[in-house]
């Protein structure tokens, strides 16, 4: 039988986290060394945007099996600009012009993965429960950026009452901004 859970992040799942990020972002060719250095110098800290104190672990029978890095969007910019600064001195990857994917009053869904092993149970809608219900609690729209042409994730998110918002240059390419919108949800 499998059991699902979730727990906040701690320290000790920065490579988890790394992970999840690279595959978030479509990076599943991303090298040993990219995930092991994005987890030293990014992960571990407390003031970025892909934290651990901003990350929640499912685990399927206390094993991580996907994760959710969410956080408030009025932090983003300061989180943003030193994220992007860490990411071009340990990796060497610029991404010019980007924009700010979150403002204040916004609670901003980054980053979701689930290992392969995993998918297709749930894993994933679950995840996005939880960063719906922390921003809730909050008292904050729910954001969250989306490629235009991934039908499926769009799909998922209309699913949960996430509704376009509008686009954001972010790292290089067009997305499409979705929000659920406190005040009518």
């Amino acid at each position: 039988m499998m059991r699902i859970s979730f727990r906040q992040a701690t320290i000790a799942d920065a490579l988890f986290i790394s992970r999840g990020f690279h595959m978030a972002m479509l990076y599943d060719d991303a090298s040993d060394h990219q995930i092991y250095s994005f987890a030293r110098n990014i992960c571990v800290r407390e003031d970025v945007l892909y934290s651990w104190r901003n990350t929640i672990i499912a685990l399927v029978n206390d094993n991580p099996a996907g994760m959710l890095t969410a956080y408030d969007g009025r932090y983003y910019h300061d989180m943003r600009i030193r994220t992007m600064n860490l990411v071009k001195q340990h990796l060497g990857i610029e991404f010019p012009g980007m924009e700010d994917e979150a403002v204040a009053g916004e609670y901003y869904l980054d980053s979701l993965a689930v290992m392969p092993e995993y998918r297709g149970r749930g894993i994933g809608k679950r995840l996005l429960q939880k960063g719906i219900e922390s921003g809730r609690s909050l008292s904050l729209d729910i954001t969250l950026a989306v490629d235009p042409i991934n039908d499926r994730a769009k799909k998922l998110y209309h699913s949960l009452g996430f509704k376009p918002s509008g686009t954001l240059f972010i790292f290089g390419h067009d997305y499409e901004k979705m929000k659920i919108n406190l005040k009518i949800s």
